[in-house]
């Protein structure tokens, strides 16, 4: 009996974690988060923390005796089998060098020197072709801070109808300045790039929005027409003007009243060609936001200290503005051993902008992106070359609309009367868009279809369950604690 319960003992031990999923946090020696530290199961299976530190680890197909290994840029790595990972917290210890102790060559190098091998070795580091499952989170934060609506000039409404558009437009005013709103997107799928062309295949979508604070421009847009084709003839189409511009030749009033506030599916070419301009910004080419990499007289560096990832020793060099055309601040990560970039932290300097719009006056359109920072981590793979493994990519934006719409009966004959109803609008606003970029790991999916358009998951609350069998960023609190009414 005792030979059978040891043996019994030796078989459930190292499969006694399988099929549990366990959650944690990553934090320095002063308990601060460190986001965006990697946890690695083996050489196919990796998570990061998100922004707050925390993270997820699905254990299914692991067991007991398999390894842990927590590892970030600037801490020293740690290693633990998977029986011992129980704690809450883990603590990393920061790794710091003295300048002195490393020696790429013979002599120190200046920064001249290390940016022009960073350059020089791009080619070499980086494939510029990739299979990869991707997993995005995008946050969107609006503030409406003004608003005006109001009915300029009707032909053949009923006066009662007018009265009550007067009475809602009212409404809408006194509920929308001010007032603030979010809501957040996941999305899981497959990546290919080959060359200069792309494609991607979407596993799984899932938006978490409160539609009746939807802020953004489009919802707010739709709130006010669809308040205004109330009081037009629901069998009948319009032509719809704003200024001098036709929108619409037959537009459906019935049908547009019917139509779902937020579409259930999207466009599979807008997100690739979201994904695709997010991942150009940041990656070591000359055509991306990076000049504090190409440019150097714009610039003046810092070699800050010699930090590590992995034993490996790494430069940690700061940027500031030089000429009033250089936009960044921020930190370069240079491996001392190959000069590749393994992480950047960039932003906009102090009274720095980027695109902006200013057609006020001439056509009632004014936007500027008045706040950019973006964090980008690589991680060396198998054959020794860095893919891409997160981007964080945050953008300020304000945004004012001053436009007129007019809506005008198409005659079905010579009797129809003409009907015409012409409003004028005006949004003023600040939102926030932030879009976390978790490239998984490379897979050999290259070979499948892109749809014309993907699946959205509407949910009124975050469920841990909807993830569930993926490998995807851990929710934050504002996610969890998001409700809708």
């Amino acid at each position: 009996m005792k030979q059978f319960i040891i043996m019994l003992a030796l078989f459930v031990i190292p499969n006694i974690i399988m099929g549990q999923t366990i959650s944690g946090k990553i934090v320095d020696i002063n308990q601060n988060p460190i986001p965006y530290t990697v946890l690695q199961i083996g050489p196919n299976y990796g998570v990061i923390t998100n922004e707050e530190g925390v993270f997820t680890l699905d254990l299914d197909n692991f067991s007991a005796l398999d390894k842990v290994s927590i590892s970030c840029l600037g801490y020293k790595s740690q290693d633990y089998i998977l029986s011992d990972f129980v704690l809450k917290t883990y603590v990393l210890i920061e790794s710091v060098s003295e300048l002195s102790e490393v020696f790429v060559t013979n002599r120190a190098l200046t920064i001249e020197e290390i940016l022009e091998n960073v350059r020089l070795n791009i080619s070499k580091n980086y494939p510029t072709d990739q299979n990869q499952r991707v997993f995005m989170r995008e946050t969107n934060n609006f503030n409406l801070k003004n608003f005006d609506f109001e009915l300029v000039k009707s032909t053949n409404l009923k006066r009662s109808k007018i009265k009550r558009l007067n009475k809602s437009i009212d409404s809408i005013k006194g509920d929308l300045i001010g007032s603030k709103s979010s809501y957040y997107s996941d999305i899981l799928f497959d990546l290919s790039k080959i060359s200069d062309s792309s494609k991607i295949s979407v596993i799984k979508a899932v938006k978490l929005i409160d539609k009746e604070k939807d802020l953004s421009t489009e919802a707010v847009n739709g709130q006010l027409i669809k308040t205004s084709l109330n009081l037009l003839d629901s069998t009948a189409t319009y032509k719809l003007k704003s200024g001098l511009f036709t929108i619409e030749d037959s537009l459906k009033v019935g049908g547009f009243l019917n139509d779902k506030a937020n579409p259930k599916t999207d466009k599979t070419e807008n997100l690739k060609s979201q994904i695709y301009q997010i991942i150009k910004n940041n990656t070591l080419n000359e055509n991306s936001k990076l000049d504090f990499l190409f440019e150097e007289k714009g610039y003046d560096y810092t070699i800050e200290r010699i930090t590590s990832i992995s034993d490996d020793a790494v430069y940690t060099i700061s940027f500031k503005p030089k000429k009033r055309s250089s936009k960044y601040v921020g930190r370069l990560y240079v491996k001392a051993s190959d000069f590749a970039v393994v992480k950047m932290e960039y932003q906009f300097a102090k009274n720095r902008t980027g695109q902006k719009l200013n057609l006020k006056f001439l056509m009632g359109v004014k936007y500027v992106e008045n706040a950019y920072k973006s964090t980008v981590i690589f991680k060396r793979n198998a054959n020794e070359t860095y893919d891409l493994q997160f981007i964080g990519q945050e953008s300020g934006n304000y945004v004012y609309l001053d436009r007129s719409l007019k809506f005008i009966r198409n005659k079905m004959s010579e009797k129809d009367d003409k009907q015409s109803l012409k409003l004028k609008f005006m949004i003023e606003q600040n939102y926030k868009v932030k879009v976390e970029v978790f490239f998984i790991e490379n897979n050999n999916v290259a070979d499948f279809n892109q749809t014309d358009v993907y699946t959205i998951d509407y949910i009124l609350r975050y469920d841990t369950a909807i993830w569930k069998d993926y490998n995807v960023l851990s929710p934050v609190n504002a996610i969890l604690e998001y409700k809708t009414e």
